[in-house]
C-alpha cells in the first residue's frame, strides 16, 4: 500500500484532538470493495477510517459522463437520512476530499456478518431488517439512480436508469464473452424492448448494499442489528427492484434454504410489492452483474446464462 496516500498518525490525532493508541488496517471479510479501511481506536474512542479505492458507489458507473463523480465520496446526505429515521448508521466525524482522501466515521458496536456459507438460520433479526427496510423505502428522494453526498440525483425517470445499466451491462458481457450470441439476441429482442414499460410510482430510498451480507452488525445475544453501514450504493427507485436483490442473495421466498427467513421478515416489512411482471423484468440485472466480472467459462458463469435465458422466454 502506497504509505503518501494513508494520512498521518499525528495528523489524525490533531483532527481527533486526542492521542491515537492504536491505528492499523482492519481485515474486511466479504466485503471492503470500495474502500480500505482502518480502525483507529484513541484512549476514549474508537472509529474508522475509510480511504477510498476509486470510483465511489456501484452504480455510478452508468451515468452520463458529464457528471461530476467527485460528488460521490462519503455519503453524508444518505448516513443522515438513516439516522433521522433512526437507522443505525455511523456518524462522520471528519471528511477530506484532499489529497490523501480519506473519511473518520465513528465506529459502531457488534460483529460483523461472516461465513454466511456455513449459516443454520440467519444471526441477526430477519424482522428488525424488514423495518429498516421499510424505513428507507417510506422515504421519497427527488430521482432516480445513483444519489450523491448531496441527495442529488440524475435521472428523471426510472426506465431510463434502467436502459442505461442495462445497455452497459449486456455490452461489457459481450466483450468478455460472458453471454452468447443467441442470449444476447434474447436479450434485445425480448427484454430490453419492455424496461421502458416499467414505472415507479415514487423514488425510494434504497440501500442495496446491505444485501451483500457483509455490511450489517449485529449483537451475537440478542441478534439485534446494531450497524447498517455503506452507504455508497444508495439509489433512487422501486423498492421492488432491491427485494429482488435480496432474493438473488438468500434464494426466492419460496425456496428451501437455510439463510433468510422471509416470513419473519415480512413481520417488518410489512407488505411485499406484488408484481409479477416487474419481478420478471428485474431478475436479468441480477444475473448480468455478475457476468460483468465473474469468470466467463466458471460454472456459475453457465448458470447465470440458464438463468437467464429462462427468464427471456417467459417474456
Amino acid at each position: 500500500m502506497n504509505e503518501s496516500c494513508i494520512p498521518s498518525k499525528e495528523y489524525l490525532e490533531t483532527l481527533l484532538d486526542t492521542r491515537i493508541r492504536l491505528f492499523e488496517p482492519l481485515v474486511v471479510k466479504n466485503g471492503g470493495c470500495h474502500s480500505r479501511v482502518f480502525i483507529v481506536e484513541t484512549d476514549t474512542d474508537s472509529f474508522i477510517m475509510k480511504i477510498p479505492r476509486g470510483r465511489q458507489g456501484y452504480y455510478t458507473a452508468y451515468l452520463p459522463s458529464s457528471v461530476d463523480l467527485d460528488n460521490w465520496f462519503d455519503q453524508h446526505w444518505a448516513i443522515t437520512t438513516a439516522q433521522r429515521l433512526l437507522i443505525p448508521a455511523p456518524s462522520i466525524v471528519f471528511s477530506s476530499k484532499q489529497s490523501p482522501r480519506f473519511v473518520i466515521m465513528t465506529k459502531l458496536p457488534g460483529v460483523p456478518v461472516t461465513d454466511y456459507g456455513s449459516w443454520n438460520g440467519c444471526p441477526y433479526d430477519e424482522a428488525e431488517f424488514g423495518t429498516i427496510l421499510s424505513k428507507l423505502h417510506s422515504l421519497t428522494v427527488n430521482g432516480y439512480g445513483p444519489i450523491d453526498d448531496f441527495g442529488n440525483t440524475y435521472f428523471h425517470a426510472w426506465p431510463d436508469f434502467l436502459m442505461a445499466v442495462a445497455e452497459k451491462a449486456i455490452g461489457t458481457c459481450l466483450e468478455r464473452n460472458s453471454i452468447s450470441n443467441e442470449l444476447y439476441g434474447m436479450l434485445k429482442n425480448r427484454w430490453l424492448p419492455m424496461l421502458p414499460e416499467l414505472r415507479s410510482k415514487k423514488a425510494s430510498l434504497l440501500h442495496l448494499e446491505s444485501l451483500g451480507f457483509a455490511n450489517i452488525l449485529y449483537d451475537s445475544d440478542s441478534r439485534r442489528i446494531t450497524g447498517f453501514l455503506d452507504y455508497e450504493d444508495c439509489i433512487g427507485g422501486d423498492p421492488l427492484f432491491e427485494l429482488m436483490w435480496m432474493c438473488y442473495y438468500y434464494g426466492d421466498r419460496d425456496s428451501n434454504q437455510t439463510y433468510f427467513n422471509y416470513k419473519q421478515s415480512e413481520k417488518g416489512y410489512c407488505e411485499w410489492p406484488e408484481d409479477e411482471f416487474a419481478a420478471t423484468l428485474y431478475r436479468p440485472f441480477m444475473y448480468l452483474d455478475k457476468l460483468t466480472w465473474i469468470d466467463p467459462k466458471g460454472e456459475r458463469a453457465q448458470d447465470h446464462n440458464q438463468a437467464l435465458k429462462r427468464v427471456c422466454s417467459m417474456i
